[in-house]
């Protein structure tokens, strides 16, 4: 049996996987698109939010945290 497809949807997610991370990266490098001078309560709980979210993602990807074995 092969694994021809599952292999390709599999680079796939991968390639997906890199742009996204791409894409936050260059958010982040831009200081997410905030001005010193605009930074609000608000700002930092969105900033907070995106920690929260890859905080979970790299703590389930290295089985850290609440995924630990």
């Amino acid at each position: 049996m092969s694994n021809e497809k599952a292999l390709s949807e599999f680079m796939a997610k991968i390639s997906e996987t890199q742009a996204l991370l791409g894409e936050l990266q260059a958010h982040v490098d831009d200081h997410m698109q905030v001005s010193p001078e605009d930074v609000t309560w608000g700002t930092v709980e969105n900033a907070g939010y995106i920690v929260e979210k890859l905080s979970d993602i790299t703590d389930w990807t290295f089985k850290r945290g609440e995924y630990a074995e």
